[in-house]
């Protein structure tokens, strides 16, 4: 009892400094890099406790194959950790610098800069938006081109008719890049040149300050990219599947809020291919936008250091997004990502290359090689491995309680806690690891590819604007993880019934319990992500809060209040009695004027009205919508709340 009281003595000091993290912010240099440093040497303790004291001896058996395997890949997706502690050892804004920097103050003025919007297969109402945004820029000097690998002659006219420019080209070479590079070729031979190129998603929609902001950054002459994060109005798959929109923030927000700014500070953040700028003059040196990888926006940066341009990241929701809007385009879309690490890492721009790439890139570019495959691998060995010990008697290691406490227990809570705390609740534990389940197979399947694959991969166009009336359970997706859960919940059961193992510690038995239980919460998570909740709504709505003017032919002007609002309806309160479905009247909106609507549904004085709007009604619309102020990303996460929705979700 003695030696573990001893054994605890770490697990109680890290559980009280962790105490004193809520009260520290972890933009403060010192905390962040102290933080950093306390998980790195708890985790190089707990690799020297596995290596010399927990590994069997070296022999032809699969036991002793499998604990050696295991061991390698934790070597390696610590490698990974190590870099990820390194990347979050620092941080950094530039807001101040943007302010300090206004485009009027840039010598010559405000620089020119053409907007593409490169588009493939999107629909009507996802390019309106984005030409409307774009078009609406609070900014002296800039063009839109619509770059059209569709060939629609409807959207030459929808562009025309928003003040945009229009471009095509013969054949989809290269997909997005090769479509942004013939755009690139007309741009260059106009008689005025831009300085500047931004890069919107056709998905995507410009705040009217987008371009503003983030040219303020090119006062710097060596800034060849500003970067800008990507936001989205909305609920992504796993925030829409776990019915927790309040609570949970995007996928993305870890990548954008924390990893990203935490690059910057390295000098190491790159492109993310739509919502930020490029130096014309930095895209000729390096031959225009990268084809030799899917994602040609991580090769746009790592090319630009390689050549002494800098890419910074703006950390301002200057822009927002359609988030993928099912599962399977979720998977998709990271599918591609992986991919074009993987591709990357091949050519002369990859961490181990011959081009000209600073120590520091190429150790994050490793990064994302090691996130993608080994951790991947690695996650899913942290599955199989209780369920080899209970079904089969397989250890890949031989402790005591005192060791666990004394070295396992310490190092898990120190990063769960430190991760937690510098994201402000975007990487939480069980939660994290169930997200970076769902893209295993994606994963695994990008990076065997993308290593020794053809390098002529084609870019995969993620599907956008897709609607569902009812709840779908994606089992091609789930049954991996419904058998895992089977085999984990069966194998504890069966040992159960035989009794403990022969030879094995009830302490090992007891650590193996709760590694199990932690797979189970994970696998269920993952279960209930699988399940896709209908999306009926075409166009998705904002909650609002302000006064609008009711009117009605005969009847007088009725004050109202605005509760929820989108491109194709409203929601108001305070509505004159007597009205009924089907009623057609006026509604007067701030910023709009007045929007012909029909009453489709009364609740006592709430009215459900649908638009009928006119192309510059439906513009307007947009405009007021998409400027900031009604789309809000979910930033934080406390645990308890997590919890609470998780609840929900399993038993509500």
């Amino acid at each position: 009892m003695q030696d573990l009281a001893l054994a605890a003595a770490p697990l109680l000091l890290l559980l009280g400094s962790a105490l004193l993290l809520p009260g520290l912010s972890p933009d403060r240099p010192l905390p962040r890099l102290l933080g950093a440093v306390l998980v790195a040497a708890l985790m190089l303790r707990y690799l020297a406790w596995r290596a010399t004291e927990t590994l069997p001896p070296l022999a032809w058996s699969a036991e002793a194959a499998i604990a050696w395997g295991f061991f390698g890949l934790e070597l390696l997706s610590c490698t990974a950790g190590l870099l990820l502690l390194h990347v979050l050892s620092r941080t950094c804004n530039r807001s101040a610098e943007a302010d300090a920097h206004p485009v009027e103050g840039i010598p010559g003025g405000a620089p020119l800069i053409d907007v593409l919007i490169p588009t493939y297969n999107e629909g009507r109402e996802i390019l309106t938006r984005s030409i409307v945004g774009a078009v609406a820029q609070d900014y002296p000097r800039f063009r839109v081109w619509v770059l059209d690998d569709g060939r629609r002659p409807w959207l030459r006219a929808l562009a025309e008719a928003h003040g945009a420019h229009y471009l095509t080209r013969a054949d989809n070479k290269h997909g997005k890049a090769g479509n942004m590079n013939a755009a690139l070729r007309h741009l260059l031979a106009l008689e005025e040149r831009a300085e500047a190129i931004a890069v919107l998603d056709a998905d995507f929609i410009a705040t009217p300050r987008f371009l503003r902001r983030a040219a303020a950054l090119l006062h710097d002459p060596e800034v060849g990219c500003v970067q800008t994060p990507q936001h989205f109005f909305n609920p992504d798959p796993i925030q829409l599947n776990l019915r927790g929109l309040s609570v949970l923030g995007d996928e993305q927000r870890f990548f954008f809020d924390t990893i990203l700014a935490s690059k910057d500070a390295h000098g190491t953040a790159f492109s993310c291919g739509t919502s930020g700028l490029v130096r014309l003059a930095a895209l000729e040196r390096i031959g225009l936008f990268p084809t030799e990888s899917v994602t040609e926006d991580m090769l746009l940066s790592v090319k630009l250091k390689g050549l002494g341009w800098s890419t910074v990241y703006l950390n301002e929701p200057l822009t927002v997004g359609l988030a993928p809007e099912g599962l399977q385009e979720y998977l998709t879309q990271r599918g591609r990502w992986c991919l074009g690490a993987m591709q990357i890492a091949r050519t002369r721009w990859g961490p181990f290359g011959a081009g000209p790439m600073p120590w520091r890139m190429r150790l994050h570019t490793l990064d994302s090689v090691l996130f993608w495959g080994f951790s991947t691998l690695m996650r899913l060995a942290c599955l199989l491995v209780p369920i080899l010990y209970w079904w089969f008697g397989i250890m890949v290691a031989r402790t005591d309680m005192r060791g666990i406490l004394d070295n396992l227990i310490p190092y898990w809570l120190a990063s769960s806690f430190y991760l937690g705390w510098v994201s402000r609740g975007a990487s939480l534990p069980l939660m994290a690891d169930a997200m970076g389940l769902l893209v295993t197979r994606e994963a695994l399947l990008g990076t065997a590819i993308g290593l020794f694959g053809r390098r002529d991969q084609t870019f995969k166009v993620t599907a956008k604007g897709t609607r569902r009336d009812r709840a779908v359970m994606q089992w091609g997706i789930a049954w991996p993880w419904a058998v895992l859960l089977a085999l984990t919940a069966g194998g504890i059961a069966w040992r159960f019934l035989l009794g403990p193992m022969p030879h094995t510690s009830p302490e090992l038995e007891a650590a193996n319990l709760f590694w199990s239980l932690l797979n189970i919460a994970t696998l269920a998570i993952t279960m209930l992500i699988c399940v896709d909740q209908p999306r009926r709504r075409r166009q998705e709505r904002f909650d609002a809060d302000e006064p609008a003017t009711l009117r009605l032919p005969g009847v007088e002007a009725h004050a109202v209040r605005l509760r929820d609002l989108s491109v194709t309806g409203c929601r108001v309160e305070g509505g004159p009695a007597g009205l009924a479905a089907g009623r057609r009247l006026t509604l007067r909106l701030s910023g709009v004027g007045d929007v012909s609507a029909e009453i489709r549904r009364v609740s006592g004085t709430t009215l459900h009205l649908a638009f009928q709007v006119s192309t510059g009604v439906e513009a307007a619309l947009i405009r007021k919508i998409f400027s900031g102020r009604y789309v809000r990303s979910v930033t934080s996460t406390r645990p308890q709340d997590l919890l609470r929705v998780l609840a929900q979700r399993a038993f509500g």
